[in-house]
């Protein structure tokens, strides 16, 4: 796997949504978020969020990164990495800068990638440029 990936399954979770909990509401957090369990609502962070292979959300999802290994019926708004994992299943709209699909993900609907940045549609740069991800890699 690559270094991004590494750090962020590796990272911290300020917020942890374990595997026997089911959350019904808004889900707000500037640190990151890990789910393991059910959340139907809204997830939003500036941080990242991780959701985990056994997970299941009915919620839109707006973070800074994402590593999605479980299912998610709803839009993301990724302002820089969305990676997802072969475990993935996500129904709904992708807005991102940086997007990797592993085999075996699945995906259904539209997806806009480069030059967007959350929340405030300036125009400015990615969060990487081509050049550093090949350097990344």
């Amino acid at each position: 796997m690559d270094k991004m990936l590494d750090e962020a399954l590796n990272a911290q979770a300020e917020t942890v949504v374990g595997p026997s909990v089911k959350i019904q509401g808004d889900l707000n957090s500037e640190g990151n978020i890990r789910v393991e369990g059910q959340v139907t609502g809204k997830i939003n962070t500036s941080q990242s969020v991780f959701v985990n292979k056994d997970a299941h959300i009915i919620a839109d999802v707006l973070a800074g990164n994402a590593v999605v290994g479980g299912e998610i019926k709803g839009n993301l708004k990724i302002s820089g990495h969305l990676i997802l994992q072969g475990s993935a299943k996500v129904s709904g709209d992708i807005s991102c800068s940086v997007l990797r699909v592993e085999d075996g993900a699945q995906f259904t609907g539209k997806c806009s990638m480069g030059g967007m940045v959350a929340g405030n549609g300036n125009g400015k740069k990615p969060a990487h440029t081509e050049e550093e991800l090949v350097e990344e890699e």
